[in-house]
C-alpha cells in the first residue's frame, strides 16, 4: 500500500513537470509507473500464494457455505438457516454497525464445534489452523478463578492486537457455560455499537460463542413437538428463543454462585 501511494505521487510528479519535458520521456515516465504499480499488485498475489493473507473484502462464498451446512450439518436445520443468513448479510454489508455474533446452543455432540469449524473454513482456507481464526476453551485458557484479572486484560490485548492486524478477525469461545463471568464482561466491549474502541474498529470481526446452557430445555422442546406429532423440521427460532434465555440465564446465576 505504501509503495502503490508513492508510485501515485510518483506521478502526480511527473505530470507536473511534463511541459518541461519531452513528450517521449513523458511517455517512458508513465510506463514506469504502470510497471511498478503492476509489479507490486503482482507480488502481493505471489506473496499471499505462500504465506496467508487477511482479505477483509474477500467476498463470502454463499454457495459453498449453504453447501457445506447441508451436506455435512445432520438434523441440523435451524443452524443452517440461522447461520447462512446472519453470515452472508453480515459479509455482504459493507457498513456493519458491529461484529457478527453467533451463540451456538446445545449438549455436547450436537455440533457446536463442528458449525465452528464449517464457518472457518468459509472465510479462511486453514480453517481452525488460520492466523485470523482464534479458539478458546474455558477450563483450558481460564482455568483460575484467582487470575480473573489476569485474563480479563491478556484476552482484551489478544483481542485488539488481531483486530488491528486483520479486521476480519474470529474468535470461538467454547464451554461459555463455564466461563467466568469476568470473562464475559472483558469480551462485552468489543461486542457493541461502537465506530471505533481506542482507534480500532471491531465491526468485521466475528464472535462465535459455544455454550451446553439449554441444551436440556431444547430436548424437551423437540421432544413435546415429536408427542404433538410434529416434524422436527418444523421447529422455528421463536420457539427456541425463550427456552434459551432461560437457560442461560439460569446458567449466569449458577456461574455466580460457585
Amino acid at each position: 500500500m505504501r509503495l502503490n501511494g508513492f508510485a501515485f505521487l510518483w506521478a502526480l510528479l511527473t505530470a507536473r513537470v511534463a511541459a518541461a519535458l519531452e513528450p517521449v520521456t513523458v511517455a517512458i515516465s508513465i510506463a514506469a509507473v504502470s510497471a511498478l504499480s503492476g509489479y507490486l499488485t503482482y507480488s502481493d498475489f505471489f506473496s499471499c500464494r505462500f504465506s496467508e493473507c487477511c482479505k477483509e473484502d474477500r467476498p463470502l462464498n454463499v454457495s459453498a457455505l449453504k453447501l457445506d451446512l447441508e451436506k455435512k450439518l445432520f438434523g441440523q436445520h435451524l443452524a443452517t438457516e440461522v447461520i447462512l443468513k446472519a453470515l452472508t448479510g453480515f459479509r455482504n454489508n459493507k457498513n456493519s454497525k458491529k461484529p457478527l455474533t453467533l451463540s451456538l446452543h446445545g449438549w455436547a455432540g450436537t455440533g457446536k464445534n463442528f458449525v465452528s469449524q464449517i464457518v472457518a473454513e468459509n472465510l479462511y482456507p486453514k480453517g481452525l489452523k488460520s492466523n485470523f481464526v482464534h479458539l478458546f476453551v474455558s477450563t483450558l485458557h481460564f482455568p483460575h478463578e484467582q487470575q480473573i484479572k489476569l485474563y480479563q486484560n491478556q484476552l482484551q490485548k489478544w483481542i485488539r492486537g488481531n483486530v488491528s492486524a486483520c479486521g476480519l478477525s474470529v474468535f470461538i469461545f467454547d464451554e461459555m457455560d463455564k466461563l467466568h463471568p469476568g470473562i464475559i464482561d472483558a469480551i462485552k466491549p468489543f461486542l457493541d455499537y461502537y465506530e471505533q474502541v481506542d482507534g480500532i474498529s471491531y465491526r468485521k470481526a466475528i464472535f462465535i460463542f459455544l455454550s451446553n446452557a439449554g441444551g436440556d430445555l431444547i430436548t424437551k422442546t423437540t421432544l413435546d413437538f415429536w408427542r404433538a406429532g410434529r416434524k422436527r423440521e418444523e421447529i422455528q427460532l421463536k420457539d427456541l428463543e425463550p427456552v434459551l434465555s432461560v437457560g442461560v440465564f439460569n446458567n449466569k446465576h449458577k456461574s455466580l454462585e460457585r
